[in-house]
């Protein structure tokens, strides 16, 4: 039998990492990926719960509801990962699992193949728990860190999924006995659920965070600014202002490539290049950590200097840099006698002249001409 000694840890776990992730997720920044996450937490919960239940009645039944509503969550969790990334989240999946489930352990309990029933439901959690990986690897090499602790406890779920298949066998050859191998599982799948609920907040409640640092307008107050700026350029028909957005070239690829620290010291580097290169009047606007937008009150002349020589800085190596390969990176210039006054005309052709600066080649700049250039 389990003992409540065992099950008192997963509600305390269950409890906190619910409460912690609906007060800091999804009150505080409400979306359809966080309200999935928050449901699966909450599911996991009663589930914790019900277990303690069986010890004061209907131990059988309870002990095989509180089961599959440990198991149940995965595919929300699943389901929170595809809204997280802007798929489509197939609820009626997770909603279907949450009623099959449960009745499919009961039914095998009033049938007498219980043991068989929940192996069966462990093999398909761990199905999802596959889709979840894959789902959490295509978040890309940005979000790595932040995926880690939930790819990491999907994979060992799998593992669990092995064992469980394993001791079926075992069992049916006449090895284990059915109740100690019941017994065995029951515990096995209380500690993974404690493990697995601890990885699932870290990796949720960081997602959630750095979705909405994404979503977040990143230059509210840059583009306030760069507005009234512009306004006054037009006002005055003063024809030296340019919006450059400077990216570095792959950071993707530099990310796989290196540790967390060395790609921090990589961003690290280009941002003091970007702020040793501009003159102290232009308005930068960090919109990632590889990504710069800048207005620049300068002619044409001066521009093309000022980017010479940040894309020379960006390729100059730095003693003890911790990444091996040379770094480049590439700019889009648009001015605003190419494409006018406006400030989202303008950061839209900076944009894809960057896009365009970096799919020639990289290490270069791409500028917008107008109609009279």
């Amino acid at each position: 039998m389990i003992t409540t000694t065992l099950v008192m840890p997963v509600i305390a776990i269950a409890t906190v990492a619910t409460v912690a992730y609906i007060g800091l997720g999804f009150l505080a920044r409400p979306s359809v990926a966080s309200a999935c996450w928050s449901a699966a937490f909450a599911i996991s919960m009663v589930g914790s719960y019900v277990w303690l239940a069986q010890d004061f009645v209907f131990p059988e039944q309870m002990r095989a509801i509180g089961t599959a509503l440990s198991i149940a969550p995965m595919p929300l969790l699943w389901s929170g990962v595809r809204a997280y990334r802007g798929r489509r989240t197939l609820i009626p999946i997770p909603i279907a699992a949450l009623v099959a489930i449960p009745l499919f352990l009961l039914l095998g309990i009033m049938q007498g193949y219980y043991g068989i029933a929940f192996r069966i439901v462990f093999c398909a959690a761990a199905v999802f728990a596959v889709l979840l990986f894959l789902e959490l690897a295509k978040l890309g090499p940005q979000l790595r860190d932040e995926a880690l602790p939930l790819m990491g406890v999907t994979a060992i779920f799998t593992v669990f999924a092995v064992i469980t298949v394993i001791n079926g066998i075992l069992t049916a050859a006449g090895a284990l006995s059915p109740s100690d191998s019941l017994d065995f599982l029951r515990a096995l799948n209380l500690i993974g659920m404690t493990v697995f609920i601890v990885c699932a907040l870290i990796t949720t409640l960081l997602l959630t965070v750095r979705d909405e640092e994404h979503n977040r307008s990143p230059y509210r107050m840059f583009e306030q600014t760069a507005r009234t700026r512009l306004e006054r350029a037009q006002a005055s028909a003063d024809p030296w202002w340019s919006l450059l957005d400077i990216r570095l070239d792959d950071p993707d690829d530099i990310r796989r490539a290196s540790s967390t620290a060395a790609f921090n010291a990589v961003v690290a580097k280009f941002a003091r290049d970007i702020d040793s290169v501009f003159p102290a009047d232009a308005d930068v606007e960090r919109v990632k950590p590889d990504c710069f937008l800048i207005l620049l009150p300068r002619p044409t002349g001066a521009v093309r200097d000022l980017l010479t020589e940040l894309l020379e800085r960006v390729s100059a190596s730095e003693p003890g840099q911790p990444f091996p390969l040379r770094l480049s990176a590439s700019a889009g210039w648009a001015s605003v006698t190419a494409a006018g006054y406006n400030f989202d005309l303008l950061v839209q052709a900076a944009s894809e002249a960057a896009v365009t600066a970096h799919a020639d080649g990289g290490d270069r700049w791409e500028r917008v001409r107008g109609e009279n250039e």
